[in-house]
């Protein structure tokens, strides 16, 4: 359709997750590079959305400070309201549907999410010394769709245990709640401490492994586009959502993925002792 109005300034609205940046986006934007090559797509966003932006290449984004997740927006009366114009785009995409439009690129399209190497000593901001296994973790999803995707508190703090037997381990937990409380003397807590390219950073530079539930952390460090060592120990109620859904290796070489499934769609059949068994090995013989 665009390519028949011959539209080169494109507007896509997204007021959705973080996760769909690589999920749903990158195909989108990959798409309309096929049907237009000189296309000028631009985003119209939430403020807490711009620095996952970033990383997918040849984009620009406007950032719409009233908007809030989950509610509605008008993407003309938010242009005004920031002095813009529609008549600046060729086409306006205000509610785009991935799960409709892109189910095309499932088993087949590689999302690469580019990583700024000027963002690599910014996990220096935090104190984490080298000695240590470090162990990423999200303990909820941090979303109101699909409650199920969180593993329960009581399967976190048991591995938190399990972990603590072993003094050069440590537990980094991100995200942006300080929900819920977990009692370690491992335990790292920086959920809300950290902007998302500190996040990526640390992942990146500091921890061996990252425990995670369908989220949007998961998305962003499975697709980074970055060779580094890290073992990914994703959680699932549902396999047929998220990376699962998308069914690609991941775009870095040095990535191992074990996704750990609960039965009946019950994520709580997964124990700690399902988990920990894939962290063993590395603190027990940590250097």
């Amino acid at each position: 359709m665009a390519e028949r109005r011959s539209a080169k300034k494109i507007l896509i609205a997204w007021n959705r997750g973080l996760g769909d940046i690589a999920l749903g986006l990158y195909a989108i934007v990959h798409r309309i590079r096929e049907w237009i090559p000189d296309a000028q797509i631009t985003f119209l966003i939430r403020p807490n959305l711009q620095e996952g932006f970033t990383l997918l290449e040849g984009v620009q984004t406007i950032v719409a400070p009233m908007w809030i997740r989950g509610e509605p927006y008008d993407v003309e009366q938010t242009l005004v309201a920031l002095n813009r114009s529609g008549k600046e785009f060729d086409l306006i995409i205000p509610h785009p549907s991935p799960t409709d439009w892109v189910r095309w690129q499932h088993g087949s399209l590689v999302p690469r999410l580019v990583w700024n190497k000027a963002h690599d000593d910014l996990y220096k901001k935090f104190d984490l010394p080298e000695g240590r296994v470090y162990i990423g973790a999200q303990a909820t999803a941090e979303t109101n769709y699909g409650l199920w995707r969180n593993w329960p508190p009581e399967r976190w703090q048991e591995l938190f245990h399990k972990i603590g037997s072993f003094s050069r381990a440590r537990v980094i937990l991100f995200g942006y709640g300080s929900e819920p409380f977990f009692e370690s003397d491992q335990l790292i807590d920086l959920r809300g401490k950290t902007t998302l390219m500190e996040l990526l950073s640390i992942i990146k530079n500091r921890c061996r492994y990252l425990i995670v539930p369908d989220s949007g952390i998961l998305s962003m460090a499975y697709y980074l586009d970055a060779a580094f060592p890290l073992q990914i120990l994703s959680l699932w109620a549902d396999p047929k959502h998220g990376i699962l859904k998308q069914n690609v290796a991941s775009p870095n070489p040095m990535l191992v993925h074990r996704p750990l499934i609960g039965t009946h769609r019950d994520l709580s059949t997964v124990s700690a002792d399902d988990v920990f068994q894939h962290l063993a090995p590395g603190i027990i013989h940590a250097k």
